[in-house]
C-alpha cells in the first residue's frame, strides 16, 4: 500500500460528485442524531451525500485499509505518527472499546450539561432495543438512547443521542455500493483490504449532541463521533473499521475571542495527534476545518451555517486513532462551556432574540434541504419523525427579505458566514 493510499478521504467529502462513504453510516448526519431502527441507521451509510456544487473538489479519496495485527497499545496522549506498530488491536476489539466509551460518555456529558444549565429541568431518556426500559446495554443487541432537554436556563433545547448497531448483514445492493466506492478509491487493488461482499456483517456506534441555547450570545453547539465495522463472511473473517466525527459552532452574534478560543482548542488537540503535515494519515486541523466549512454550506444563500470547527471521516480504526476520537468527544464540553460561563447570563433584547430565531431558520433550512440523513429519514415509510428531527431548533423565524442594518453586528456575522476566515 502506498502512502497516498493510506490517506483518509476526509476532503473528498467536499467533492461535487455523489459519493458513497461507508463510514458515513454513522454520520448521524449532524442533523439527524437519532434513528428509528438498526436498518434505517445502516441505510444512512450508503446514502449518496452531495455537497454544494460551488465547493471545490479537493484531496485524495480515502483507502479502506485493514488494521494490522496487535503489537503495542499507545496511551491516549500518544501522537499518532509516533507509533509504528499502532494498529495494536483487532477492529472488533477497538469497536467494543469505543462502544463502551460512548455509552459512558453520554452519561457523564449529560451530567455536565445539566450542572451548567443550573435549572430544575433534566434530560429525558428514551431508550430502544438493547436500552429499552432504561436497562443496561446488552452487548449482543442493537439499540440506542435519545436524551432531550427543553426549557433550561442555558439550553433552550438540546439532544444527546447514542446509537449502537450490532451484527447487521449487508444486502447485495449495499455491498455493491460499498465495493464500488472501494474501486473508485484504490483502482480495485484490494490485496491489503477487505473486499466487501453480500452477507458481510457490520456494526456501528455513535454519539452526537446538539445544544440550542436560550441566550443569543451563546452559540449553538453540534458534535458527533462514530465508528463503523465490517467483518467478512468468508472463512478468513477479515474485518475493517473506520472512525468519523467532529464539532462546530453556530453563533448568532460574533464574539471573536470565543470563536478563536474554540478553534484554538481544536487545533491543539489535532496538532498533538497529528504533529506534522506528512503524518501517517496526512491529516491536520487545517484540512478538518476546511471540510467542516465546506459541508455546512447553504448554496442557495451563498453562506455557511456557522463559524465551523472540524470534520473528519474514513479514519482507519487503530488504538491511537481511537484515542484521538475519544479526545474529540472528551473536549466537547471544555471547548463550549467556557463560552456559556462567559455569556450565558448576558442581557439581550427582543430584537436580538428575533435575530437568533432568524438564524435558527437557516439551521433548519440546512437540515431539511441539504442534510442527506434528514431527507432520507423523513422519506422512509413510517419514519420516527421525533428521532429524525430531534436536533431541530425549538423556535425559528422566517422574515421575508430580511436585510441587517448596515454596520450592525448582524451584518458583520453575515459577512463572516459568506466568507469563512482562519480563526487560528
Amino acid at each position: 500500500m502506498t502512502a497516498n493510499q493510506s490517506h483518509i478521504g476526509l476532503r473528498a467529502l467536499t467533492s461535487p460528485m455523489l459519493l458513497t462513504l461507508i463510514i458515513s453510516v454513522l454520520r448521524l448526519s449532524p442533523a439527524a442524531e437519532a434513528f428509528a431502527s438498526p436498518s434505517s441507521l445502516f441505510t444512512h451509510s450508503v446514502l449518496f451525500r452531495e455537497t454544494p456544487s460551488s465547493s471545490p473538489s479537493r484531496g485524495t479519496h480515502g483507502h479502506y485499509a485493514l488494521a494490522a495485527s496487535p503489537s503495542s497499545i499507545p496511551t491516549e496522549d500518544s501522537a499518532i505518527d509516533n507509533a509504528d506498530d499502532e494498529s495494536s488491536s483487532s477492529p472488533e476489539a477497538i469497536f467494543e472499546q469505543f462502544a463502551q466509551f460512548v455509552i459512558q460518555h453520554q452519561t457523564s456529558m449529560i451530567a455536565e450539561i445539566e450542572q451548567a444549565d443550573g435549572s430544575d429541568v433534566a434530560f429525558s431518556k428514551d431508550g430502544w432495543g438493547a436500552f429499552e426500559n432504561n436497562g443496561k446495554s446488552d452487548n449482543t443487541k442493537s439499540g440506542g438512547i435519545t436524551r432531550v432537554i427543553q426549557g433550561g436556563n442555558v439550553v433552550e433545547k438540546g439532544a444527546c443521542s447514542l446509537t449502537i448497531i450490532r451484527n447487521g448483514v449487508l444486502t447485495a445492493d449495499r455491498a455493491a455500493t460499498i465495493r464500488g466506492r472501494q474501486d473508485s478509491i484504490d483502482g480495485g487493488d484490494d490485496d491489503d483490504g477487505l473486499v466487501i461482499q453480500e452477507g458481510d456483517v457490520y456494526s456501528a456506534a455513535a454519539l452526537s449532541v446538539v445544544l440550542h441555547t436560550k441566550n443569543p450570545f451563546v452559540p449553538t453547539f453540534r458534535s458527533d463521533v462514530r465508528i463503523f465495522l465490517v467483518k467478512s463472511a468468508e472463512k478468513d473473517g477479515k474485518s475493517v473499521a473506520w472512525f468519523g466525527g467532529g464539532s462546530d459552532l453556530t453563533p448568532y452574534y460574533l464574539i471573536d475571542q470565543d470563536v478563536i478560543d474554540f478553534h484554538t482548542h481544536l487545533k491543539k488537540m489535532c496538532d498533538d495527534a497529528f504533529p506534522t503535515d506528512d503524518n501517517q494519515f496526512n491529516l491536520s486541523y487545517r484540512q478538518m476545518k476546511q471540510s467542516c466549512d465546506e459541508y455546512f454550506y447553504l448554496p442557495a444563500r451563498s453562506e455557511h451555517r456557522g463559524t465551523g470547527g472540524i470534520f473528519f471521516d474514513d479514519l482507519p480504526a487503530t488504538q491511537s486513532t481511537c484515542a484521538f476520537v475519544k479526545n474529540v468527544a472528551k473536549g466537547w464540553m471544555p471547548s463550549w462551556l467556557p463560552i456559556v460561563e462567559k455569556n450565558g447570563k448576558r442581557e439581550y433584547n427582543e430584537e436580538e432574540k428575533h435575530w437568533q430565531c432568524l438564524r435558527r431558520g437557516r439551521y433548519l433550512e440546512f437540515n431539511l434541504l441539504y442534510d442527506r440523513g434528514v431527507k432520507f429519514g423523513l422519506a422512509n415509510a413510517n419514519p420516527r419523525v421525533e428521532g429524525v428531527m430531534v436536533s431541530a431548533p425549538p423556535k425559528i423565524a422566517f422574515d421575508y427579505n430580511h436585510v441587517p442594518e448596515v454596520g450592525s453586528e448582524e451584518e458583520r456575522l453575515l459577512e463572516i458566514l459568506k466568507s469563512p476566515k482562519d480563526w487560528v
